[in-house]
């Protein structure tokens, strides 16, 4: 039950950039759905055979208690006619307006409010089943390896139609993004995150198979030979991922996510090699290795890219930033409800600024995140994740072997960490269901199975 639990986790991982990034209301409806269920049929088959778990809950105290009192207040922002003038007084103009009488809540989106937080669960769910599931190094190690030929495999599928000069995603014509390589989703800033993570994966295995579980050679010849004779089927996969991904990612012309994932893997090279001890050489020649395919990839296809770093910054997002801001000293400490940014932000856009008419988003998760659920709530969001990060941080300084799962949180949240200043790819459910994914093996793995 164990192998069918778990690959039925890595399925929903794979399957869910599919459909446009599961970013439409049918998509991410099946995917909670398939959560959810795989969820409940976990728990019930552990409490039929009496299995402890397999990573205690007391690690995730912490989190779990700073993200479920995040929850908790979005149910709060949900809760119709709240007393001492806490609803909304969009409401009251509503009502007004209209004649009604509609029971005013916190959040000014109810819709919204409830589908984001259904997404929210969904969201840990996936990371619950996967510290879980991928607490013994053999299913650890599989559901890495499957993940990083998943991104390859969706690297090759944007590249091929990107190649071939076809304006279409899947079976859809191109309604924005036009010339650039978005593979299944609709904007390319979005799968250059998701490109991102594939990228760090792929990186990790290549280097963790051909180095850290091996004897340090010494010399030149050894050095040689120890390339060669390491060289196998499996590690021209994570070579051949690699390449496909790091092509596909700098073919989406994303300045935000090619410079943070380029934070990512110096995250995750510093990291592996300082933590290798007597293995620092053996560690730098696929390093070499890696940044030599970087050199290669960006010689024949940076073009794109180049066009779009030589533009600068953009002016609108900078100006939505800060009506953004302006948003938040309004409902600085009960928010505007999760969910309700697009119905907050035109109420305090300036016209003579803004070329764009409508605006769904931040572009920065964190600004939107304080908008829709105000200061406190905020902080304890994202104090949840600033402890994972801790704790794969902890689990790359004191595990003695297989610390590349760990290092591979800690540079995949870089990655998400800086792309969320400037865009938001968080918001698509493929991207958070397949980081949720990562961080839970990586978290798993960060505490040596010796502890309870």
């Amino acid at each position: 039950m164990h192998r069918i639990f778990l690959w039925s986790l890595i399925a929903i991982v794979a399957i869910a950039p599919l459909p446009l990034g599961s970013n439409r209301p049918l998509a991410w409806s099946l995917l909670s759905l398939a959560v959810g269920v795989l969820l409940i049929c976990w728990s019930v088959d552990r409490a039929w055979t009496g299995q402890r778990l397999s990573f205690a809950g007391a690690h995730l105290k912490l989190p779990l208690t700073f993200f479920s009192l995040a929850c908790l207040w979005v149910g709060v922002q949900l809760v119709p006619n709240m007393p001492f003038g806490l609803t909304h007084p969009g409401w009251l103009e509503l009502n007004t307006f209209m004649g009604t009488d509609t029971p005013g809540r916190i959040t000014v989106d109810p819709d919204w409010t409830v589908t984001t937080l259904m997404r929210w669960l969904t969201y840990a769910g996936v990371f619950w089943l996967a510290t879980q599931l991928c607490r013994k190094r053999e299913a650890a190690s599989v559901a890495l390896r499957v993940f990083t030929y998943v991104g390859g495999g969706y690297a090759l599928y944007g590249l091929i139609a990107h190649l071939s000069g076809s304006d279409s995603i899947l079976i859809y014509e191109k309604w924005v993004g036009h010339g650039a390589l978005s593979s299944t989703f609709v904007n390319r800033n979005s799968y250059a995150a998701f490109a991102g993570l594939g990228v760090i994966t792929a990186m990790a295995s290549l280097i963790a198979t051909r180095t850290l579980n091996s004897a340090p050679p010494t010399g030149v010849g050894q050095r040689i030979l120890f390339l060669v004779s390491g060289f196998s089927v499996k590690t021209a996969y994570y070579c051949l991922a690699f390449f496909l991904t790091l092509s596909a990612l700098v073919l989406t012309g994303s300045r935000g996510g090619v410079l943070a994932t380029l934070m990512g893997l110096f995250v995750l090279a510093w990291h592996m090699r300082v933590r290798s001890k007597k293995r620092k050489n053996t560690v730098l020649l696929p390093m070499v290795g890696v940044l030599a395919i970087m050199l290669v990839v960006f010689s024949f296809s940076g073009g794109y890219l180049n066009d779009r770093l030589d533009r600068g910054a953009d002016l609108n997002r900078l100006n939505v930033y800060q009506v953004t801001v302006e948003a938040i000293q309004d409902h600085a400490w009960i928010g505007s409800g999760l969910g309700s940014f697009r119905q907050i932000f035109p109420l305090y856009r300036d016209e003579d600024n803004l070329s764009s008419s409508v605006w769904h988003r931040a572009h920065n998760t964190y600004l939107e995140n304080t908008l829709e659920l105000g200061i406190p709530a905020s902080l304890l969001l994202h104090l949840a994740m600033a402890y994972l990060v801790w704790m794969c941080w902890r689990g790359v300084n004191t595990r003695s072997r297989d610390m590349h799962f760990s290092a591979v949180g800690l540079a995949a949240s870089v990655l998400v960490a800086l792309h969320s200043l400037v865009d938001f790819s968080l918001q698509i459910p493929a991207i958070t269901i397949a980081y949720m994914f990562l961080m839970g093996i990586a978290v798993s793995q960060s505490i040596s199975t010796r502890r309870v």
